[in-house]
């Protein structure tokens, strides 16, 4: 299709190179071969009579006038598949749709899998994928490549909309058998012990409490670094080190590990979650359906007391 002598299907091209940064990676994006690709480069750099990119150390550079062309390449690209490709309609009983969400582990437990359970009894052929916190989450969102990301407030990404979904507290956790730590503790003896806290995505970055601390003044002892919420929980136990953790996921682990829950003895600010999807998509009715489902879920976690909190 063309539009001013323009084929389309060449935003699309571009969208992958602009992306990918290299001719075999676009092309293996929209399963072309590359001698395909260099062909859809050639006809960009004739039709728009700018180089586009350069090679430099085997990757491709854009040029300043691709680079202008970036946002408003993906913001058509995303209309047409969100106002032209998307069905109107949306029947969750017949739909095999499968949405991408990124989601914590903390958000998983406590979240997500009630929200599971519900979509399916009520749409049995839809298909969730849970992902992983990464640094491209912003990307992802910008592009259209997820449906959703669940993520802290204060972590909100800018230019698309969100909804509130449900705020926790902080406590510590403990190992129950621990001969050091008792059922309280001090500020003194919180910044002595050893810690365990978690990095999600690959940059390791400061943690909530961490930030809370140092504002305060305070540094605390970090000596085990986790790779989510879920195992801080688990790495606890047979030793005397703590972990300061989301008061609904610690009273559900609680429950089935032996752990100690603490009152932490610095105040920390409420955590709050939310939702937030691609501004292109919010019409989406199937969005519109599974949100509606997610909000609907987060009330009732709001409404539910941390100590009596059960998985689904």
């Amino acid at each position: 299709m063309r539009f001013e002598g323009l084929d389309l299907n060449l935003l699309i091209a571009l969208d992958a190179i602009l992306e990918e940064r290299s001719v075999m990676g676009a092309s293996r994006r929209l399963h072309l071969s590359q001698p395909a690709m260099s062909a859809a480069i050639g006809r960009l750099r004739q039709y728009f009579n700018d180089e586009i990119f350069t090679i430099s150390q085997r990757k491709l550079w854009p040029t300043p006038l691709a680079q202008s062309l970036e946002k408003p390449t993906r913001d058509i690209l995303l209309r047409i598949r969100s106002n032209l490709i998307s069905p109107p309609k949306f029947d969750p009983e017949s739909s095999e749709r499968r949405f991408r969400l990124v989601v914590s582990d903390y958000a998983s437990i406590v979240l997500m899998h009630a929200v599971m359970k519900r979509v399916y009894l009520t749409a049995p052929r839809v298909g969730l994928e849970i992902l992983a916190f990464s640094d491209r989450v912003e990307d992802q969102l910008q592009r259209g490549e997820v449906d959703f990301v669940v993520i802290p407030s204060t972590s909100l990404i800018d230019g698309h909309p969100s909804q509130h979904l449900f705020a926790d507290e902080f406590c510590c956790v403990a190992w129950s058998g621990s001969r050091q730590i008792g059922r309280s503790i001090s500020l003194r003896r919180y910044l002595q012990v050893g810690h365990i806290t978690a990095q999600l995505g690959p940059i390791r970055g400061l943690s909530f409490d961490e930030r809370a601390l140092a504002q305060l003044g305070h540094r605390r002892r970090i000596e085990v670094i986790a790779p989510n919420f879920t195992a801080m929980a688990a790495m606890v136990i047979g030793t005397d080190r703590i972990a300061t953790m989301h008061h609904r996921l610690a009273a559900i682990f609680a429950r089935n590990f032996p752990l100690k829950l603490l009152r932490v003895p610095v105040r920390f600010p409420a955590f709050r979650e939310s939702l937030q999807w691609p501004a292109s998509f919010h019409m989406d009715p199937a969005l519109m359906w599974l949100r509606e489902i997610i909000t609907g879920v987060a009330a009732e976690v709001e409404r539910t007391p941390a100590a009596k909190m059960r998985i689904g």
